[in-house]
């Protein structure tokens, strides 16, 4: 008797291996699955904004940008003036003038919008110049407290080419129930995903790393939305 209760201990144990494993690596695959989701709906929302020529963001604007950020269906708490949460992505310009690796970042409070009883939002912040990159790389800040946002111009006649946006912290934007246009969202604040990016990249990383390491992995989805943009910037864009 005693020698069958040693023979069974070790088999006992080698089922609850086989039995967990599996759980915990489709657990993974869902996490990474949904990270991908939002780069999806990220780039869906700009695709659609730029696709008509009376609401993109001018290209001249995404030309001169040094970063974006895109948040899909930001959701609003309360009527008219509630405050507002999303999760979205952001992409920094790189030395050679490619895009980076998409770090996701989120955005909470503060009341915006372009239509009342909106549910939520569609929001699009352009970053035309280094400093405020900096910035947003060195801590979570508020919009409107050391970094104002301000309504960014709308449609493709919108920006003269030698106008010069360089100066300008933040520039904003929003769609609501089917409008968009530029709006003012001070009072938000903005900080980075730790356990988003580490769901996409499989690894606790840093948004500098994923910025600037050309060697950091991503998945396909992420080439879409890059070459979005790049199309965007060059005025070849086509949804169709």
């Amino acid at each position: 008797m005693k020698l069958k209760s040693m023979v069974a201990m070790p088999v006992t144990a080698m089922l609850v291996v086989t039995t967990t494993m599996p759980t915990m690596a489709a657990t993974d695959v869902e996490k990474q699955a949904n990270a991908e989701k939002i780069i999806h709906s990220s780039q869906n929302v700009l695709e659609e904004i730029l696709s008509d020529p009376k609401t993109q963001i001018p290209t001249e604007l995404l030309e001169q940008s040094q970063g974006i950020a895109i948040f899909p269906g930001v959701i609003q708490a309360g009527f008219l003036f509630g405050a507002r949460r999303g999760t979205g992505v952001m992409m920094l310009r790189q030395e050679d003038g490619s895009w980076s690796n998409p770090a996701f970042i989120n955005i909470t409070g503060g009341s915006f919008g372009l239509q009342i009883g909106a549910k939520s939002s569609d929001i699009v912040l352009v970053f035309p110049n280094r400093s405020t990159v900096n910035e947003v790389l060195s801590k979570s800040f508020d919009i409107g407290g050391s970094v104002s946002g301000t309504a960014g111009p709308v449609g493709s006649t919108a920006v003269n080419p030698t106008d010069d946006y360089s100066k300008s912290p933040i520039l904003t934007y929003a769609r609501s129930s089917g409008l968009f246009g530029g709006v003012a969202i001070d009072g938000s604040k903005l900080g980075f995903n730790k356990g988003k990016n580490r769901d996409l990249y499989g690894q606790s990383i840093t948004p500098r790393r994923i910025f600037r390491d050309p060697d950091v992995e991503s998945p396909v989805v992420v080439d879409s939305l890059r070459q979005v943009l790049e199309e965007s910037e060059l005025g070849t864009f086509s949804r169709f």
